[in-house]
């Protein structure tokens, strides 16, 4: 079983957003969310993005809501099991981003 991730304070989510400029805080029936949204040139490169959040979200287990329509891509992220921002989340965030 893996361990239980820690909520994100309101400045640690300050900063993380300061460091990803791609990423905005939203929330969806009250729950916090980390929202991306991006139109890459053509479709053969958000589907190489939407490659890296595959290999990203396999790797840590922690997987984000995906809608592409051609070259438009967004995601929707937060940590269903606790409906809150936490570790995992800046965890995904800054891997998918490097």
């Amino acid at each position: 079983m893996r361990e239980k991730p820690t909520s994100l304070s309101n400045e640690e989510i300050e900063n993380l957003l300061t460091l990803q400029k791609d990423w905005k805080l939203d929330s969806k029936e009250g729950i916090p969310i980390l929202k991306f949204e991006k139109e890459f040139r053509n479709f053969t490169e958000a589907f190489s993005f939407i490659t890296k959040v595959a290999l990203v979200s396999e790797s840590i287990n922690h997987h984000a809501e995906i809608w592409n329509v051609y070259n438009k891509l967004r995601l929707q992220l937060f940590t269903h099991e606790t409906n809150s921002l936490t570790t995992r989340d800046k965890d995904f965030i800054t891997r998918l981003m490097d």
